[in-house]
């Protein structure tokens, strides 16, 4: 365990055999494995990288949504010709595929 020349990692102060905290700040006494900071590392890593790409989605999300919602002016493309141009509609009436209702009159 701890030695009497043995030091706080945090704050610098000695700590007696056998401490599992320090007696000055309190922080825990042991050292940690280069395991240990190699999986602290990792994790930080792993942090940042979904971080980076969550970011990266939502700006792919919005470059696509402005580029297909029309130029974001708020106004709807116009397809007509020229100004003053008067366009005749080609379409044909919309079909339905329900019967006529008829009503019977009452004399």
């Amino acid at each position: 365990m701890a030695q009497t020349t043995d030091r706080c990692r945090a704050c610098g102060e000695a700590l007696t055999p056998g401490a599992t905290f320090c007696p000055h700040c309190g922080a825990r006494v042991g050292t940690a494995s280069a395991a240990d900071d190699k999986a602290e590392s990792r994790r930080t890593w792993l942090v940042v990288a979904a971080l980076v790409a969550v970011v990266g989605i939502v700006a792919i999300v919005a470059i696509a949504f402005a580029s297909t919602s029309g130029g974001g002016g708020g106004n709807p493309p116009n397809t007509s010709g020229s100004p003053g141009t008067k366009t005749t509609s080609t379409r044909a009436p919309a079909t339905t595929s329900r019967p006529p209702v008829t009503t019977s009159r009452s004399t």
